[in-house]
């Protein structure tokens, strides 16, 4: 057996596990967000929106095929490029538990996913060509479909859980709201799918990159898990966070528009959204 095979079949074991022990354990909603009062979220939730994404990214193919970047850059330097990645995406989230999530937080998110990177991929570049990872959109008709079936399920059917979580006064809420836009809704997409998926994509094929990513991005929020129920809180974030991170590794991998998936981590992120369409509690 290969070793994409391998990496694909534990990555695809991983969320088998996560929501079979959330379901055997009775554990059928979860908080996706530390906001204080944010309402949680039933299984259901975290698993329809993004599932049905997929099916019809899946049944919906970009009419140009999409680009396939850095297929011609030297594979030691992917691997290394690679391991400087993963290495980010593991000390990011043990950063998070030192720091909390303060005003320390962006600083130590924009050092460890942006700036180590650019200064990383500078020194390994050693008078290379450029590795350009996210090349222009060739398609944005073709994502509609999936986005949209995402949209209506997860943020205005009755699975979008109401606007419950405690918000600051208005100037507050528009910087904060304005920092999480920059470095979530874009910072994290460009680092984890553009940056980190399509190296490990370039390597070891499409969903060995996917799933990887995806349960790296799962990781990132290992924050919010409470330290006496850590084997659940793995298993909520695996299901909530990670499956969204497949979803939106998959609409990268389909379609390679960095915009759409930045627009729809958007959506999930900027509470101004959840006023405007959401119920409140």
């Amino acid at each position: 057996m290969s070793r994409s095979a391998i990496v694909t079949g534990v990555g695809l074991a991983a969320f088998v596990v996560a929501y079979a022990t959330l379901i055997l354990t009775g554990n059928t909603e979860i908080r996706m967000s530390a906001d204080p009062g944010a309402a949680g979220v039933t299984l259901w939730a975290t698993l329809l929106p993004p599932l049905a994404a997929i099916i019809l990214a899946r049944l919906v193919p970009p009419r140009v095929p999409p680009p396939q970047p850095l297929a011609e850059l030297p594979r030691p330097r992917l691997v290394t490029e690679s391991r400087m990645l993963v290495a980010a995406a593991l000390v990011f989230p043990l950063a998070v538990l030192l720091v909390g999530r303060g005003l320390l937080y962006p600083v130590v998110k924009v050092a460890i996913l942006l700036v180590v990177p650019l200064v990383g991929f500078r020194l390994l570049r050693k008078g290379g060509p450029a590795a350009r990872s996210m090349p222009a959109p060739v398609t944005w008709l073709a994502p509609l479909p999936a986005v949209l079936a995402w949209f209506l399920l997860a943020e205005v059917s009755p699975l979008s859980p109401p606007l419950t979580q405690q918000l600051p006064d208005p100037v507050t809420l528009a910087v904060g709201s304005l920092i999480t836009l920059l470095t979530a809704s874009v910072l994290e997409e460009i680092f984890y799918r553009g940056w980190l998926q399509t190296r490990l994509e370039a390597l070891y094929g499409t969903w060995p990159g996917i799933l990887v990513t995806s349960l790296l991005f799962a990781a990132m929020h290992v924050s919010h898990i409470r330290p006496d129920a850590i084997g659940i809180g793995l298993a909520s974030v695996v299901a909530a966070q990670g499956l969204f991170g497949l979803m939106q590794g998959y609409l990268w991998a389909r379609y390679r528009n960095i915009w759409v998936i930045i627009l729809i981590h958007v959506v999930v992120n900027l509470v101004y959204v959840d006023m405007l369409i959401r119920p409140s509690a």
